[in-house]
């Protein structure tokens, strides 16, 4: 009997927008004198709303879009936002954490902030399930009875799941353009290319782990389709 894995809801965005209003309301407050202070509160001003204009995009234009091509809704949209989170954005939550507990400002606890800052391996972790779940699926989807055929199996499956088939299905998909990531991180043009061809092949992974998720193994291999002929 399959066991269903599931992962409770963290409250990403919400959390979010409340530490972003606490720190404006922080400098406010905050005498023109202090510009050390200022220049830090700014800094995580800045990086909080570029999180949250990247779930709000999410949220808008990706999710719909997403169902539509699937034909599903997504009960937990915020696993959509943890799928495309990277690992950097431990960094903002992991600062902003040490920032304010440096102030006695313990606006969120310490799991809270630890939640936060794991989204981004959360969003590996989903690739990980993504990667396995979609492999057996493929496999089933491309079986045949007979032996004979067991090499085309394999040459096709393999060809499927590779990072530069996947990259384009990401492409197809306009994933790369809704990561969450630090502002600063480096951009397209100064990554290498096989850096970003295996990164756009894990947000597709970490969509199908949410579907997986979500909705369990046979709704999966419905959507091998997706993957196959992007």
């Amino acid at each position: 009997m399959e066991k269903k894995l599931k992962w409770n809801a963290i409250g990403l965005l919400k959390k979010t927008e409340k530490l972003l209003k606490h720190l404006q309301k922080e400098k406010e407050n905050t005498p023109p004198s202090h510009l050390s202070e200022i220049r830090k509160l700014d800094g995580f001003i800045e990086e909080l709303t570029y999180l949250l204009s990247r779930m709000n995009s999410i949220d808008q234009s990706l999710v719909p879009e997403l169902e539509n091509k699937f034909r599903i809704v997504f009960p937990t949209p915020e696993m959509i936002y943890i799928a495309l989170s990277r690992p950097s954005i431990r960094t903002v939550y992991e600062n902003l954490k040490s920032f304010l507990y440096r102030k006695s400002d313990a606006i969120l606890t310490e799991d809270e902030f630890a939640e936060l800052g794991a989204s981004g391996d959360a969003g590996n972790v989903l690739a990980l399930v993504g990667d396995a779940v979609l492999d057996l699926a493929i496999v089933q989807t491309l079986w045949d009875s007979s032996i004979a055929t067991v090499g085309k199996l394999t040459e096709e499956r393999t060809k499927i799941v590779s990072n530069e088939h996947l990259a384009k299905v990401s492409d197809e998909w306009h994933l790369f353009n809704y990561r969450l990531n630090r502002l600063k991180e480096p951009t397209k043009k100064e990554s290498k290319i096989e850096t970003i061809v295996h990164e756009k092949a894990t947000l597709v992974e970490a969509i199908y782990g949410v579907i997986y998720l979500e909705f369990g193994f046979e709704e999966l291999v419905r959507l091998v389709p997706m993957v196959k002929y992007p």
